[in-house]
């Protein structure tokens, strides 16, 4: 109720008093998106100016280095920072408890030291999204800006804060430093999305929730297929609830005309494991595949070597997600499929580029077999 409120504010200043003015509309939106991160809890704001700070002036000094040593140093400078503040609000008891409860295997009991505080939400995007500025700075493949609102902007953007879609500094600082216009047709693009993000979100999601979450609490009370409709309901729910949050995000970022990235791509009808990870969250696992995959040597080093990054990779993916054994379960799983699906390819050079795919029928198995 709170957004219905705060929307049309921004909105109507945004466009109708400071329409003119780029740098008040743009400190506009900087305010409003830590009004918007701060209504959830105010003493995490920190944390966000924390790390537009670090990484904003670190940016200037790796573009300005003359040596190589002396950029490395800045951006593994960036790299500690900004990943410490993510390990220690997200991991710390995640592995305090699981050193406790090794230990504790073996006859030695400790005492855990845990923290007494929330996970502060959206973490895990905005540290993503700032770093791939001074990586790419590091790169050369852009320059920092020296305008400190529109850097601070990108990295707290309120249509994304929270969920994604996770942007590269190369394509939103660009959109923040040149003077935007809203047409009717991006506007009702923008509500569309938004109107498609809700349905999503609230009739699709939210129902099918009642079910799973009914099933999966008391799951001894159901037969078997009660349990596997439970299990298919629930691939639907977190769809329609993350790509329902992706569509608002991008929708609403567009009545300011601002374009974010495409984040989901119809992911349930991929034929392979593969094609799978170009359409479920894309603005991550493309993140994944050009900050730590291609790296990590990516295909080039070997085929062991690309089934370890593959494996590797996905196991910091499914970590990402969340901070317990389950998503590293499900991380390793997926590296697996991953590379099962390379070792495939390459003993069976024909398959590559899904060839067979193309007949109707074959397709269709390969959907459902991914999917199962």
């Amino acid at each position: 109720l709170e957004f219905l409120v705060f929307f049309p504010i921004v909105f109507l200043l945004y466009w109708h008093v400071f329409k003119n003015n780029l740098r008040i509309q743009n400190v506009l939106l900087l305010l409003a998106s830590y009004v918007f991160y701060g209504w959830w809890d105010w003493r995490f704001l920190g944390l966000i100016i924390l790390s537009s700070i670090t990484d904003f002036i670190l940016g200037q000094e790796i573009f300005k280095s003359q040596t190589i040593q002396r950029k490395r140093l800045f951006l593994i400078l960036s790299l500690l920072i900004n990943l410490g503040i993510l390990g220690f609000f997200k991991y710390f008891n995640f592995f305090a408890d699981s050193l406790v409860y090794s230990f504790n295997q073996l006859g030695i009991h400790i005492n855990a030291v845990t923290l007494k505080i929330i996970l502060p939400v959206g973490i895990s995007f905005y540290t993503f999204q700032t770093l791939s500025y001074t990586i790419d700075i590091y790169r050369k493949r852009l320059e920092p800006t020296k305008d400190a609102i529109a850097f601070f902007t990108f990295v707290a953007f309120f249509p994304q804060l929270v969920a994604g879609p996770i942007e590269r500094a190369s394509n939103l600082i660009p959109q923040f430093l040149k003077k935007r216009e809203i047409g009717y047709e991006q506007a009702v693009s923008g509500l569309r999305l938004i109107l498609y993000g809700f349905f999503k979100k609230v009739v699709i999601a939210d129902n099918l929730a009642t079910y799973v979450e009914m099933v999966y609490n008391d799951p001894a009370s159901f037969n078997g297929f009660q349990a596997a409709l439970a299990t298919v309901f629930f691939a639907f729910q977190i769809y329609c609830d993350f790509s329902g949050y992706s569509d608002i995000a991008i929708g609403t970022a567009r009545l300011f005309g601002i374009n974010l990235m495409l984040n989901f791509r119809t992911p349930y009808f991929s034929a392979s494991i593969k094609e799978f990870w170009t359409r479920w969250h894309i603005s991550l696992s493309s993140w994944l595949r050009d900050y730590l995959y291609i790296p990590l040597g990516g295909n080039k080093k070997g085929n062991t070597r690309t089934y370890v990054n593959l494996v590797t990779v996905m196991f910091l993916g499914g970590l990402w997600h969340g901070a317990s054994w389950n998503f590293v379960i499900w991380g390793l799983m997926h590296g697996i499929y991953l590379a099962i699906q390379k070792l495939i390819t390459n003993i069976f050079p024909q398959l590559k580029n899904n060839q067979f795919t193309k007949k109707r029928h074959i397709k269709i198995i390969s959907i459902l077999i991914t999917q199962y």
